[in-house]
């Protein structure tokens, strides 16, 4: 199976070594996008010594890293994308049967859009899905993006899949924020404009998670009537 797999970083080099080394048979496969203001990765030798280093022109949102990675991914005849967090590390065997799992489900011909493990901290995504789908709303920049994109790959009629597989996920998630107090405030500051836009988009009166657990439109926003 061919694949690629993505990471974004922004902050905290010794959590992205720890995720790098916990999925080592994956390295080669991996590409990590530099989104440091500074171009911290220039200095890490030893990052770029285990994976490709993407230096983008500007730093790239979270939904246009995620546009590239699925163009490149694309362009190169991969059957998945894959992308994990840059605090979480996989438990060992994790990566191997992942991709045990992804090989089962092509095999037996699923129709299936994305594989989570402890949720989305290391996640597959079929590209068969990412091609119909299209590209990730980048209307948000990070938050709200993902269960939109979720929301529109389930309604698609692809099926979502839960291997349960053990990811630990570092200081309980979101370490990029809680390691920069200006990216905080700022996403403090601009929570309620993508809530907002998301509840609009979805007809929901209030934020739900995952629309297919919870209601809201039941045909995706860019997908015309009985599609």
């Amino acid at each position: 199976m061919k694949f690629l797999m993505s990471i974004g970083y922004v902050n905290r080099p010794d959590l992205l070594s720890v995720a790098l080394k916990s999925i080592k048979s994956y390295l080669p496969y991996t590409i990590v996008v530099d989104n440091s203001e500074s171009r911290e990765l220039r200095g890490m030798p030893e990052i770029k010594k285990m994976v490709t280093v993407y230096e983008p022109p500007i730093p790239l949102t979270f939904t246009q890293r995620m546009n590239y990675m699925n163009e490149l991914a694309s362009e190169r005849k991969c059957d998945v994308v894959m992308y994990m967090h840059t605090d979480a590390e996989a438990h060992p065997g994790t990566p191997e049967a992942l991709l045990k799992t992804l090989e089962s489900l092509k095999a037996q011909g699923k129709k299936w859009g994305m594989a989570f493990t402890n949720f989305d901290i290391l996640a597959a995504f079929n590209m068969d899905a990412v091609r119909e789908i299209g590209p990730w709303d980048t209307s948000f920049p990070q938050y709200f993006s993902d269960i939109d994109y979720y929301n529109r790959i389930r309604f698609a009629g692809y099926e979502h899949i839960w291997t349960g597989l053990g990811v630990t996920h570092h200081n309980m998630g979101m370490s990029t924020l809680k390691s920069d107090s200006y990216m905080k405030v700022a996403n403090d500051t601009t929570w309620p404009l993508y809530e907002s836009y998301y509840v609009t988009k979805w007809g929901l009166g209030k934020w739900y998670g995952l629309l297919y657990q919870a209601g809201g439109y039941k045909t995706a926003f860019n997908l015309s009537e009985g599609s």
